[in-house]
């Protein structure tokens, strides 16, 4: 995945934030123990909110050890360890890498992920075993996805539509039934768009160096593949080419902003919307964040050209608020 879907850091509680870092790494270590140790180096901030929000349609109550990493071994952390919703968030997130790393090695001949999926692939094939229906659905997907790069399609909801049904079947873990699943469904499938539409527009210069598919270069500057020739990198490029492309790159952003942005909070409310369905059963004070805090503040953060951050959300013009269900309080 793309590791977009984060909590805004400076508005959580300190025992809000070591929980989420817990999932994070429990998420890393059940990748280590349930598919080998090189898949650690794959794991993602999204795949911690897959286990949290997953954990949070559960009263079951979560099993966290302190636990020594190799990045930090002298000093124990608390870690969720042996939870469903964490082992399920790990298959995901590895399935996801290594048909990442695939793609990256169609686009850029990126000899470094041709190497990764290799040694991935004997994981992902356990994984696809295990999880026969969302081995599945992740190539479906992606392969529609894959016809509508090939033919350089230029409706963002079109290109965006198959991600968003990935999200939509990976979202929910198999103990989400009924009218739950639908609503995680629904809401998989809007985080999947935004996800997409995100990555798009933060990825449009260094898709023009690569000569990569972005479906905004596609409809907004049909003529930038050029700009780039023989795929040389930006470094290699003369001042006046270097001109030619950074004012592509701004001609590109200004012309998609209003509609990406139109399409970004679209998304976003259908998202608020979903989550204050779910019967949210724990831990929905750091939910809360994410989806109305975390989401928005990177939606502006990428659309404003400031990339990754961690400023406060104050003056920002959006509120938290309260999920319905469970007892959670508010932010």
């Amino acid at each position: 995945m793309f590791g977009y879907v984060q909590p805004l850091k400076p508005e959580l509680k300190v025992k809000e934030f070591s929980l989420y870092r817990g999932y994070y790494c429990g998420v890393c270590k059940a990748l280590g123990r349930l598919y080998g140790q090189p898949s650690r180096f794959t794991v993602t901030y999204d795949a911690a909110f897959l286990a949290f929000i997953n954990s949070a349609l559960t009263e079951d109550e979560e099993n966290i050890s302190l636990e020594r990493c190799a990045v930090n071994p002298l000093r124990p952390k608390p870690i969720v360890s042996f939870d469903p919703a964490v082992n399920y968030a790990a298959a995901v997130n590895l399935i996801m890498a290594y048909y990442k790393l695939k793609d990256s090695w169609h686009d850029e001949k990126n000899s470094f992920s041709l190497l990764a999926s290799w040694v991935l692939r004997p994981s992902a094939m356990r994984m696809k075993k295990a999880y026969p229906e969302i081995g599945d659905a992740v190539a479906k997907q992606l392969g529609r996805l894959a016809i509508l790069e090939a033919e350089k399609a230029t409706s963002i909801d079109e290109v965006s539509h198959p991600f968003a049904k990935l999200i939509s079947a990976v979202l929910p873990a198999p103990h989400v039934k009924g009218r739950q699943r639908r609503v995680m469904e629904w809401l998989g499938y809007n985080l999947g768009k935004w996800v997409y539409i995100v990555d798009a527009y933060s990825d449009i210069e260094s898709d023009i160096a690569s000569g990569s598919y972005n479906v905004l270069i596609a409809k907004y500057e049909k003529d930038a593949s050029p700009l780039f020739p023989s795929s040389i990198t930006a470094v290699h490029v003369n001042r006046q080419q270097r001109e030619k492309v950074d004012t592509s790159i701004s001609s590109i952003r200004e012309k998609s902003k209003a509609e990406v942005e139109f399409i970004l909070n679209a998304c976003l409310a259908e998202i608020g919307k979903a989550f204050e369905l779910l019967d949210i059963k724990k831990n929905g004070a750091l939910l809360e964040n994410i989806i109305y805090l975390g989401l928005p503040y990177k939606t502006q953060m990428m659309l404003n050209g400031r990339g990754e951050s961690d400023g406060s959300i104050q003056g920002f013009g959006r509120k938290a608020r309260c999920n319905a269900g469970g007892d959670k309080g508010g932010l």
